[in-house]
């Protein structure tokens, strides 16, 4: 179900239809409080409890207790992984605890309004997780059905592979999930405008940026590992001193504010009056700022990790993006804490872009949802797009 339809309430109506006399959660730490409020703004009476990914996953106590409870529980149990995406990857502790605890399940329901961040290899493990007859395939098998290995050797050097999703035999994937997936799209009758204002790099960053690019084009010359270089450059260009003031002279009023970087929104904050919610945040306080945030006329600057998912901020008609993350999921998913229902305004989003190349970069893998790999060889090693000449 697309984010901002109602999907909580769907899960209350279905677990309520079951015998069920249990109902477990799974979502995100950050959205654990407002699922509580949603639960119990539609008065789900089955008993229930909220499990954060995170607390599934770090902490050895919260998962013996939960084991223990489920094994000694006489009944039906409901289990829900809301926001499902976080269960995607087969190799987190999160991922193997839960399919533990699914045993003890007679009823699964997936929730996500952004089942595949990445590529079609996001949605084995949340089929995996309503029931592996489903795929009816072990991860092998899946990779050679639905994937096309592309292997590649330099003189000199190991061969290299990888596996990119083969467009053969996707309706027959679609033909083994789709009895299983309920899907609603959100008829938003609001107008939805994008704005993009330009911000120019630094010269400092300019040249931190061009030495890390050389670094990067070595490496994948080289057919090396360039992630860890990668990952550096999107940091030097978005916590970019210079940037971050600029963008701060730029923003008023009442505007949700997304950033990838502590350090993004520390700068940011230097030069602005607003309300600040991060990973360190206590949870008892997070509540306590958005509400204080929905009666001020000031911006609230969040990190995606916090503030992308399960938030219902649609009292806000304004959000600005001050970075870009790869991660296609977390754009989507941001977007939609105000498109959604409820809605009664007019809605604006505001892309803060850049005059470096990695920024179509980054851009281009959300659009188009491209091979990453791809990209770096198309944008920045051919097409850079730092115009010394624009910036004097």
């Amino acid at each position: 179900m697309q984010q901002g339809t109602g999907k909580t309430r769907v899960a209350i109506e279905l677990i309520e239809s079951t015998d069920s006399t249990l109902a477990i959660f799974f979502c995100p730490f950050s959205t654990k409080e407002n699922l509580e409020a949603e639960l119990k703004k539609w008065n789900l009476s089955t008993v229930y409890c909220i499990i954060g990914y995170e607390s599934l996953s770090a902490s050895d106590r919260i998962y013996t207790e939960l084991y223990e409870l489920l094994d000694q529980h006489e009944g039906d149990i409901f289990m829900v992984a809301d926001e499902s995406i976080f269960i995607k990857n087969e190799e987190t502790r999160r991922f193997s605890r839960l399919m533990r605890l699914a045993n003890f399940s007679t009823y699964r329901l997936l929730l996500n309004g952004t089942p595949i961040t990445q590529n079609e290899w996001d949605i084995y493990n949340q089929m995996h997780f309503l029931s592996p007859k489903i795929i009816g395939m072990n991860r092998p098998q899946f990779l050679s059905t639905f994937f096309t290995k592309i292997a590649y050797k330099k003189r000199g050097q190991s061969p290299k592979e990888f596996y990119k999703f083969s467009e053969v035999n996707a309706q027959y994937l679609y033909k083994l999930i789709e009895p299983y997936i309920f899907k609603v799209d959100l008829n938003f009758d609001k107008e939805i405008s994008t704005n993009y204002q330009l911000i120019y790099a630094s010269d400092q960053t300019i040249g931190k940026y061009l030495t890390l690019k050389d670094e990067l084009l070595e490496k994948i010359a080289q057919q090396e590992d360039f992630l860890d270089i990668l990952a550096t450059m999107r940091y030097v260009l978005f916590t970019d001193k210079e940037r971050c003031k600029m963008i701060a002279q730029k923003l008023n009023g009442q505007i949700i504010v997304y950033c990838s970087f502590i350090a993004e929104v520390e700068q940011i904050a230097q030069h602005l009056d607003c309300y600040i919610i991060i990973g360190d945040t206590p949870a008892a306080e997070r509540q306590h700022i958005i509400d204080q945030f929905k009666q001020d006329n000031k911006p609230l600057l969040m990190t995606f990790g916090v503030g992308a998912y399960g938030l219902n901020l649609q009292f806000c008609n304004h959000i600005a993006f001050a970075s870009l993350t790869f991660d296609y999921g977390h754009i989507d998913q941001a977007k939609h804490r105000i498109q959604r229902l409820g809605q009664t305004r007019d809605i604006t989003y505001t892309y803060f872009t850049s005059d470096v190349g990695l920024y179509n970069v980054i851009e281009q893998n959300i659009i188009k949802k491209e091979m990453l790999s791809d990209l770096l060889i198309k944008e920045v090693m051919m097409n850079e797009t730092i115009q010394r000449s624009e910036r004097t």
